[in-house]
């Protein structure tokens, strides 16, 4: 097989590539190794910042975004049994759309589908050759070993993905912090209730509410690190969010059926050599953030905003200079916001070893972002993410 560009993921990064290659005029062919029933019913993070929203809208794969995306526009957050709330939506408007991930990558898959162009399920990428001219990435489909040769590949395949591997000296440009806790994560059929919403900073633990649409949502709770899931039932869950979602209000948590729940480990890491030769690598391939700054899938759509332009420049003038700055360019904006998911994780979660000292020091951040000019302009500010440079 042969094509311009050769996609490896079928994720956020992967199919938003490959729509904004099309619309350029350019090929590509898609490659994972999961099914396309597991791509659709993934359950990931669905907060989406404006430019993220914006950037889908424009490739049309946004319509359903843009009708059933729920605005996100007060923050609350929770410590000491009261609820303190703001607004985040900055001075020209711009505000967060709660829309599951795995909605966006539904539209993404059905328009590829629909404009007859390829993904190959199930087929796993083993290894990539001719990097510095005329690369080939080996794979196998129903046991039987492919290649296709391209001019760029985009590893797009997550952090254990093998594109990462290709990168000579990857361990010395790569940084990882493995927090001491983990979140569990259930997905609900009831209404999010919308005085139940936010962040809650506890003794016991951090708890997150969110919602998924309407009528779904998405709750967490800090547990240990190794925690069993099977150790939990349903009740002990329930039990345990009231417990941590408990203040002032009288308000509670809307209950239903569980459809699903997981336990997620919290790290962050940065990869910073993105580029080698003629293959890129983007999303969580080259980066993870701890899920409290909600910042993976858009900071995967900056990555590809960037890639996207430079293999358009390349293929259609021969400029290279894009390509030689994409990863300073895409670790601006990643470095910043690892930084301020770190900074959330670093203030909501209880540690182990936490002292008085550090809980009072918790809650006074807490209370800058919530009741200072400055601090909330910070949240807000990093919340909605940063301007794009391409």
């Amino acid at each position: 097989m042969k094509t311009q560009v050769g996609i490896i993921g079928a994720g956020p990064a992967g199919l938003l590539l490959a729509r904004m290659l099309q619309n350029e005029g350019i090929e590509t062919v898609i490659i994972e190794h999961r099914s396309r029933e597991y791509a659709l019913s993934r359950i990931r993070a669905g907060v989406i910042e404006p430019g993220a929203v914006a950037t889908f809208i424009e490739q049309g794969v946004g319509e359903r975004l843009k009708r059933e995306g729920m605005p996100h526009e007060e923050m609350q957050l929770r410590w000491n049994g009261e609820v303190h709330r703001f607004n985040q939506v900055d001075e020209n408007g711009r505000y967060l759309t709660t829309y599951g991930q795995s909605e966006i990558v539904r539209d993404m898959i059905e328009a590829r589908e629909a404009d007859g162009l390829p993904i190959l399920w199930e087929a796993k990428a083993e290894r990539l050759e001719g990097l510095a001219d005329a690369p080939v990435i080996h794979f196998t489909q129903n046991g039987t070993h492919k290649t296709l040769a391209c001019e760029f590949i985009a590893g797009c395949d997550g952090f254990h993905g093998i594109s990462r591997q290709h990168v000579p000296d990857v361990e010395t440009a790569s940084f990882l912090k493995e927090y001491p806790f983990a979140w569990l994560g259930i997905l609900v059929e009831a209404a999010p209730n919308p005085d139940k919403r936010g962040y809650a900073h506890t003794p016991r633990g951090m708890a997150v509410a969110s919602a998924r649409s309407p009528s779904v949502g998405r709750l967490y709770i800090q547990v240990a690190p190794d925690e069993d899931i099977d150790g939990w039932s349903e009740d002990a869950i329930w039990e345990e969010l009231d417990r941590r979602f408990a203040d002032n209000t009288g308000a509670t948590l809307n209950r239903g059926r569980i459809i699903s729940r997981d336990i997620a480990r919290l790290r962050a890491f940065i990869c910073e050599r993105m580029r080698h030769q003629r293959l890129f690598i983007a999303g969580d391939a080259a980066h993870i953030v701890p899920p409290s700054g909600a910042k993976g899938l858009n900071l995967a759509v900056g990555d590809v905003r960037v890639m996207a332009e430079a293999i358009r420049r390349n293929l259609k003038t021969g400029d290279t200079a894009l390509i030689e700055d994409y990863s300073a360019i895409c670790l601006r904006r990643i470095r910043a916001m690892v930084h301020w998911a770190n900074r959330l994780a670093e203030t909501l979660h209880i540690f182990p070893g936490q002292t008085v000292f550090d809980t009072k020091m918790q809650v006074e951040t807490l209370n800058k972002w919530a009741y200072t000019e400055i601090g909330n302009r910070e949240f807000v500010s990093s919340a909605l993410g940063l301007p794009y440079e391409i």
